[in-house]
């Protein structure tokens, strides 16, 4: 017999869930490094509060942009507070229907004919207009009950992108 070298071979079967997810890893950390390279993604200019920058934006994925775009927080809130209209709760009865002594989820209170509500037209649920504006003011972009948002992506990045959000908006809808 001659001597030749002995190459050792170690097998190690992997499951295929498992290959997949690591496949899908390496493939995800190449896509980012591809937009984040050129450009693509934008990161959130620098504040000048040197304390946490990523708690004044917020991040926003339209279906128009592949990345996420950084909104910063005080547009979103006051694009909500200008863009969700305030109705009377009798006029929205009138309108969508509803029971009569509805209770606003934010207060645990009645909400009677004559008080004004937001109307969320993503979900339709309602609430007194100061326990929403309240709940917006904490940074909450969504429904208290169902987390649908508040205001569609595309109306909160209309307002981003306008510098300053519309103000002309009336605070009472008109009674159709």
């Amino acid at each position: 017999m001659g001597m030749g070298i002995q190459v050792l071979y170690l097998a190690i079967k992997i499951p295929q869930f498992l290959t997949v997810t690591i496949i899908s890893n390496i493939v995800s950390h190449l896509v980012s490094l591809l937009f984040s390279s050129p450009g693509l993604f934008k990161s959130p200019p620098d504040s000048d509060d040197t304390s946490s920058s990523t708690a004044n934006y917020i991040l926003i994925l339209d279906g128009a942009s592949p990345s996420l775009l950084p909104i910063p927080v005080h547009v979103i809130t006051t694009a909500i507070k200008n863009k969700v209209l305030v109705v009377p709760y009798d006029d929205y009865v009138g309108r969508y229907g509803g029971p009569d002594k509805p209770v606003c989820t934010v207060c645990i209170e009645c909400i009677d004919g004559c008080d004004l509500i937001r109307e969320i037209v993503n979900c339709k649920h309602v609430f007194h207009r100061e326990c929403l504006d309240k709940w917006v003011d904490v940074v909450q972009v969504n429904c208290p009950l169902c987390r649908f948002m508040l205001l569609l992506p595309k109306k909160l990045l209309s307002a981003a992108g306008s510098g300053v959000p519309e103000t002309a908006m009336s605070d009472v809808a008109p009674v159709m």
